[in-house]
């Protein structure tokens, strides 16, 4: 058990007899910690206070063996905390945090305490009864329990142990979450200058803001759950996630519109080049429609299938727009699919509107026989015209020549590059992929991010280590387990990790 500081109940801080010969941390002899050297994952043990339960040591263990440095605590305050403005903290909950600091000094781990719900704010319903960024009582309480963990924790080298103040901030002014993080960062560093605090950016961790530029230990934490297309398809706390296309790696930017004859410097047919093996099959996600339409399929410049939608007449498959009451929309919030099948192998597909306005289609999917389906997204871009796309052997839809995979991550990393340019430290406290997002796409759009992490030195702490994004106990569907020590293991996933950890050579 960690010896505690500065509470009724603190005998004086020892360091722990035989703990790991690993470095915790990659610390810098002398100084602060290079947070670059940090990997590793988010443990929810403390997550909900409705679920609470103590940390499992195992999991610092096997972080460790398998290769890893790191561990978040992202908690609820309500954990051990009565209320909001309570500071009569649960002594028996804070010995379990103790010990979880305990584990990740034992096994060379370095441990992050962070503030998930924090008095007056969470991102995640419900919300609090009162607002962090406009309640003084409420500010002055979330300073108050981070002077308790700085009392608490002081003397723990900061390679050991970090904090990490509130989870993504958001529906704030800059200035609230200014004075907010400042006044926590100024109560801790009075205590314990040397302990490293952990800020995650603003607008939930989307923008690094230079105020913090002069703080020393202070370290801006960014996010890699971009885009939010892939990482949170169908998650069940994201209002609208069940209504995206099928998530695909890299994103394509196929155009969802088929335009007929009435939008003529529009129209154009949607076009797969390829090898297409007898019995493959290829089909749209049909979601809104103006009027009716006539859509036709080629196979190699011969129609092989024609289908007329009349959305008034199908009254079963789509419903009038109320939100379009001059013109005639129709929609079909659980997609019709217009499937077409080869009877005989072809190199060029063609897929057109032959009469009417427009259609959109949520995605195209494509399938060989004997092979699962796939599904790619398309963006409802009002006014493009389509193109001509690649299919490779295995059926998968391949990106425009010129268009590099990882543009949108390079674009959203960027204002955090500047910041680093300038001197600040970053991190990206949490990434990963739900469970709904088929595994090859998921691994695909990893490898991405761990790459540009990997090139630009950058670490990383995966959500989570057991649970729904992580390596063990995902729940996924389209994954071989590996039965390992009583869980069930990802090991392709966890073997792309290992890739992009410090000292390894990164995957091309």
């Amino acid at each position: 058990m960690i010896a505690v500081v500065g509470t009724p109940r603190a005998a004086p801080l020892r360091r722990l007899v035989g703990m790991s010969a690993v470095v915790t941390a990659a610390a810098v002899a002398g100084g602060a910690p290079d947070p670059s050297r940090w990997h590793g994952f988010n443990l929810l043990e403390k997550f909900t206070a409705r679920n609470q339960r103590p940390f499992v040591e195992d999991d610092f263990r096997w972080i460790c063996e398998l290769g890893f440095n790191f561990v978040r605590l992202p908690m609820d305050y309500r954990c051990y905390a009565p209320d909001i403005l309570s500071t009569n903290f649960r002594e028996e909950v804070l010995r379990e945090i103790d010990q979880a600091v305990d584990y990740g000094r034992r096994h060379g781990v370095h441990v992050c305490i962070n503030l998930h719900r924090a008095p007056g704010f969470c991102i995640n319903p419900p919300a609090e009864p009162r607002d962090l960024w406009t309640d003084p009582e409420v500010q002055a309480a979330f300073v108050a329990h981070w002077t308790m963990f700085a009392r608490r924790y002081r003397g723990i080298p900061g390679s050991e142990l970090s904090f990490n103040l509130l989870n993504e901030p958001a529906r704030c002014t800059r200035e609230a979450y200014l004075k907010v993080h400042l006044a926590a960062i100024d109560a801790i560093h009075a205590i314990d200058p040397d302990r490293p605090v952990m800020v995650d950016g603003h607008e939930a961790g989307r923008a690094p803001l230079e105020e913090f530029l002069a703080r020393p230990n202070v370290i801006l934490a960014t996010r890699g759950y971009h885009p939010g297309t892939v990482s949170h398809y169908r998650a069940g706390w994201v209002k609208g996630s069940d209504q995206w296309p099928t998530p695909a790696w890299p994103m394509l930017g196929i155009v969802g519109y088929l335009y007929g004859p009435t939008k003529k410097e529009y129209q154009s047919p949607l076009v797969l080049e390829g090898s297409f093996p007898a019995g493959a099959e290829v089909w749209l996600d049909l979601r809104r429609m103006s009027g009716s339409m006539t859509l036709a399929a080629e196979a190699d410049g011969v129609e092989i299938a024609r289908r007329a939608i009349r959305p008034a007449a199908e009254t079963n498959d789509w419903h009038r727009d109320p939100s379009e009451p001059r013109w005639p929309i129709h929609a079909s919030p659980s997609g019709v699919v217009w499937r077409v099948r080869l009877e005989r192998p072809a190199s060029r597909i063609a897929l057109r509107a032959v009469e009417g306005d427009w259609a959109i289609f949520r995605e195209i999917g494509l399938w060989w026989p004997g092979d699962p389906p796939r599904a790619f997204g398309a963006d409802p871009r009002w006014g493009a015209t389509q193109a001509v796309w690649r299919v490779s052997a295995e059926g998968h839809i391949l990106p425009q020549p010129g268009v590099e995979p990882d543009a949108p991550l390079r674009e959203y990393l960027k204002p955090w590059l500047d910041y680093r340019a300038r001197g600040g430290r970053i991190f990206v406290g949490e990434f990963g992929c739900y469970n709904k997002t088929p595994h090859e796409v998921a691994l695909a759009w990893l490898g991405d991010w761990l790459r540009l992490w990997h090139r630009e030195g950058i670490g990383w702490a995966m959500w989570n280590f057991r649970g729904t994004f992580g390596i063990l106990d995902s729940g996924r569907a389209d994954v071989r387990y590996e039965e390992w020590r009583g869980h069930r293991l990802d090991r392709r996933m966890l073997e792309l990790l290992q890739r992009h950890l410090p000292g390894r050579l990164a995957s091309p």
